[in-house]
């Protein structure tokens, strides 16, 4: 999997970087987990702290836009992000996620 950083938007107030990212890979389209470990290398994070909101892919093609929070610490992911994404992030479940 190739990962592309378009954009990194520091947020301070919320205590962030929110990040649109661009991957190519071979096949499906890979779990949310390989993308997070994936974008968190390419951003030098710690998966942890990091939690994609959205995977967007166009039927047919195998590259996708990516579009995630980058935590400075993880304590204030979880105060801040809704339950369904980090259930999502997480393996908690959603329908649909490996």
């Amino acid at each position: 999997m190739k990962v592309e950083i378009i954009e990194r938007r520091p947020n301070e107030l919320l205590q962030r970087e929110e990040v649109l990212a661009r991957i190519e890979f071979e096949g499906g389209t890979p779990s949310r987990k390989e993308v997070r470990e994936e974008l968190a290398k390419a951003l030098g994070k710690s998966p942890d702290a990091l939690f994609i909101r959205k995977i967007e892919t166009e039927y047919g093609l195998t590259e996708a836009k990516v579009f995630a929070m980058a935590y400075y610490d993880r304590r204030i992911a979880l105060m801040i992000e809704p339950e369904h994404i980090i259930r999502r992030n997480e393996g908690g479940g959603e329908k649909g996620e490996a």
